[in-house]
């Protein structure tokens, strides 16, 4: 009885080790993901756009992070120049991932540190800073700009977005965004590059209500709505909106240009004097008023079967 007893112990204890082992081996597969926790995410998930009518999105690829989402929104390449143009954003805040998640790094944005990630964007391209202070929807940006292969236009643009440290506290007010731009392009200039920074669009928030990069909503002009301050219209070309104007501006207009006559020399013409009245012609016609006279030549005659030339 001692020896069947064991003899069905053994079999209970090899069918609960066949049955973990079982299990590990269908979670292994189940759970099997990249390590780096990057994801391609669906297009319209892209945290910041860029303006509208391009440069083309190809795709979104993200990374969490306990502190932080990034995102890698990829454009459009048209020029020779090695590497992939992108969008890049990453916002700081409470992501809501697990406690075990990895934190990001978070780097402050100096012109130093910058002009380094702009060599490393785009190798081998001479990347000049722009010593021009610039800004655009959301604040102050810089960027540096070069040539790089068969004359590409190539750009890096940098920028950050949190409220001035006096508005910001750990209740309200609270979060940062960081947004740099890698792009390359044939036969571009330098501000058809910058139109991208002026136009591009952040859609992304972080669920917290006390999370606000931008800081408090800038406040109304004085004169809006009171006696007067008018406001008009400017013409625009066609094709675009009005622009309202304030009083305060002055509407640009094309001079018109009225050619005057010179007033320091007048034109004065001197009438033909009337034939003499013995027949005989008069002398030439000149005057001796002011300067600019004209003189008035007698006009060619040859007298014919005896007549006097008038």
């Amino acid at each position: 009885m001692e020896v069947a007893s064991l003899r069905c112990s053994g079999r209970a204890v090899g069918l609960i080790v066949l049955a973990f082992l079982s299990l590990a081996g269908c979670t292994a597969r189940e759970g099997a993901h990249v390590p780096t926790g990057a994801a391609i995410v669906p297009t319209e998930n892209a945290l910041v756009l860029p303006p509208p009518g391009g440069p083309a999105v190809l795709n979104v690829v993200e990374r969490r992070f306990g502190n932080a989402v990034e995102q890698d929104v990829n454009l459009h390449t048209s020029a020779s120049t090695p590497g992939q143009n992108y969008l890049r954003a990453a916002f700081f805040g409470p992501t809501g991932a697990g406690l075990n998640q990895k934190t990001a790094a978070y780097s402050a944005v100096r012109a130093s540190e910058m002009m380094r990630e702009a060599r490393r964007a785009i190798p081998g391209v001479p990347l000049a800073q722009s010593p021009y202070f610039l800004q655009n929807n959301y604040g102050p940006f810089g960027y540096a700009f070069g040539r790089g292969h068969g004359g590409d236009a190539c750009l890096y643009a940098w920028q950050q977005i949190r409220p001035p440290e006096s508005q910001r506290s750990p209740l309200r007010s609270y979060g940062t965004i960081q947004a740099r731009l890698r792009y390359c392009a044939a036969g571009a200039t330098e501000n058809e590059l910058l139109a991208i920074v002026y136009g591009y669009t952040i859609s992304g928030t972080i669920g917290d209500p006390s999370w606000n990069p931008y800081g408090p909503p800038p406040t109304v002009d004085a004169g809006l709505g009171r006696t007067g301050s008018p406001i008009y219209r400017m013409e625009t070309p066609s094709g675009q909106a009005p622009v309202l104007e304030g009083a305060r501006r002055v509407e640009a207009r094309t001079p018109r240009v009225v050619e005057k006559p010179d007033a320091a020399r007048p034109t004065v013409v001197t009438p033909l004097p009337a034939p003499q009245t013995d027949g005989s012609l008069p002398g030439p016609a000149v005057s001796t008023g002011a300067a600019g006279t004209v003189v008035v030549p007698l006009p060619t005659c040859t007298p014919q079967g005896g007549t006097v030339c008038p």
